[in-house]
């Protein structure tokens, strides 16, 4: 792609075709707004892609949130040679020759005078008191909602209808790990099925990251609901709130996650606060989230905490979109 029309995914979609034009919406919204999701998004899909082909632009999109995650969350610095990319062949393929030059690669590239002073409408932007946009990071979500609603809407979960297709539950089965639970295959499994190569890949991941680590089983089911709580991933939420229950936490104390943390140590709230950051929007965690974090928990739980969370920031936005009914 040419500089420009890179440029123009930041907004400008004139020149896109409807079906791009509604592919790039939701991946905005997938990505920013997973909360805001609904019917009609998976509806306006319908009119251009297959179930398989929105299906597979879910999980391709929830691994750039992960990978993303990963990356601001350890803080990685950008490649000098913009990790491969800076040396294409004219068929997209990495080229074999040796750079041309020693110099560092650079994004820097320029565009159209068309694009110079264009704003962004992807990237969400915070204005300055002359409405200018600014570089200040910004994410928003909306209050978290009273007890009672949320158990309305679990309820609801449990009820719904699937918006894509599931595999037979035999079929589903048979990509479970090596001592998988007995019984049913959870609906997720039964989703990623739909491809039994990359989804046995993401199931086998998935149990990996519940079941391995260092991190406490406690502490992973209460990060799962802090961010399915906010991302409104009520499948998930539906899980995390199981989990925290069987781990002998009472109604009281999943709820108290939705609070101000005050009952928690500093060191749980300074978890928290990576997890929350982190899962919601990459850009508002700071240095000094990660700093008080690692000071309070070691660099070791930090990293594993930030592995669990691009897992749980990518299943939650999986099992949303696809609508999934909550296991009972």
């Amino acid at each position: 792609m040419t500089d420009d029309e890179i440029a123009a995914l930041d907004g400008d979609w004139s020149e896109a075709t409807p079906a791009e034009r509604a592919a790039y919406a939701f991946a905005r919204k997938f990505t920013y707004e997973p909360h805001k999701l609904t019917d009609a998004d998976i509806d306006g899909l319908r009119k251009y892609y297959t179930d398989a082909q929105i299906l597979e632009m879910i999980l391709s999109m929830a691994g750039n949130n992960s990978i993303n995650r990963w990356k601001e969350g350890v803080g990685v610095p950008q490649s000098a040679t913009g990790g491969g990319f800076g040396r294409r062949r004219a068929d997209g393929q990495p080229s074999q020759a040796p750079p041309a030059s020693k110099e560092p690669h650079s994004y820097l590239t320029p565009t159209s005078d068309k694009f110079k002073t264009a704003i962004t409408k992807v990237a969400p932007l915070h204005l300055d008191e002359g409405d200018k946009p600014t570089c200040q990071t910004v994410s928003v979500r909306p209050p978290l909602e009273p007890r009672d609603e949320v158990e309305k809407a679990l309820a609801v979960a449990r009820m719904r209808t699937p918006r894509l297709p599931l595999v037979d539950e035999p079929k589903a089965r048979a990509l479970l790990p090596e001592g998988a639970a007995a019984g049913p295959a959870p609906q997720w499994v039964r989703l990623l099925a739909n491809f039994p190569v990359q989804g046995k890949a993401r199931i086998t991941t998935q149990f990996a990251a519940e079941e391995k680590g260092y991190l406490k089983p406690l502490l992973k089911a209460q990060v799962s609901w802090l961010i399915a709580r906010q991302d409104r991933a009520w499948y998930a939420a539906g899980l995390a709130k199981k989990r925290l229950l069987e781990l002998g936490q009472n109604e009281d104390q999943v709820y108290q996650l939705d609070g101000d943390w005050s009952a928690f140590t500093p060191t749980e709230r300074a978890l928290f606060t990576v997890a929350r950051k982190l899962a919601a929007s990459p850009i508002v965690l700071t240095d000094s989230d990660v700093e008080s974090a690692v000071k309070l928990a070691g660099p070791r739980e930090v990293v594993q905490l930030i592995s669990y969370v691009t897992t749980c920031a990518s299943f939650g936005r999986i099992t949303e979109a696809a609508g999934l009914r909550l296991d009972e």
